[in-house]
């Protein structure tokens, strides 16, 4: 799209438009994607679906690429480059991982349940690492909250029926947003069970985080 006429479009937004055209593309670069899911983003996610080819116009010029998956109902911002992307510590990597495989273990089984999506409780992800990494469950509990304030913040997870998730909270229940089949494909999933095999064999040896 020319530039006059990317101008021409965006001068024909009403003025409450142009100031969510704004908050999209501020939200898109720092937060990284929207989600329908999140009573936050609704407002900026149906502006997005009305204005997706201007917005995505916009971001072009920087080097960043609009992306939309209709499915889980997510706009994320992608630069070409990498530049930008979030750098998660390897403790924390680690707990994304183990929440994946147990989001896609879940969505492939029926269950009941009160949610819309997957849960499992704190206590079952700490137990899933002990499994993986046997004798280390007590001293990761730290990186356990680390990992889950920051995965809450990403919009990945969140605590079923509200509030923050704790890892001293066994019974709590962690549910698993659609955004986690954003940010590791289900393509990925063969590659995400190698890599947490990796880390399982780099800490037996002895390893440290990252």
């Amino acid at each position: 799209m020319p530039l006059a006429e990317f101008a021409t479009e965006y001068a024909q937004l009403s003025a409450g438009e142009q100031a969510l055209f704004a908050e999209a593309v501020r939200r898109l670069l720092a937060e990284g994607l929207i989600w329908r899911g999140d009573e936050g983003d609704t407002r900026v996610y149906a502006f997005l679906l009305r204005r997706r080819d201007l917005v995505a116009e916009y971001l072009q010029v920087a080097g960043w690429e609009l992306r939309h998956d209709e499915r889980a109902q997510v706009f994320q911002a992608v630069h070409r480059d990498g530049a930008h992307r979030r750098r998660l510590n390897r403790d924390t990597t680690i707990w994304l991982l183990l929440l994946r495989l147990i989001y896609a273990e879940k969505r492939e089984r029926v269950e009941v349940s009160l949610t819309r999506y997957p849960t499992v409780t704190v206590g079952e992800v700490a137990g899933r690492f002990a499994e993986f990494f046997p004798g280390q469950a007590v001293r990761k509990k730290t990186s356990l909250d680390e990992a889950l304030r920051t995965l809450q913040a990403l919009k990945l997870i969140r605590a079923a029926g509200g509030g923050v998730l704790r890892a001293a909270n066994n019974d709590q229940l962690i549910e698993l947003l659609p955004t986690l089949e954003v940010v590791v494909p289900a393509t990925a999933i063969a590659e995400l069970a190698a890599r947490l095999g990796e880390y399982q064999r780099g800490r037996a040896e002895g390893e440290e985080p990252v």
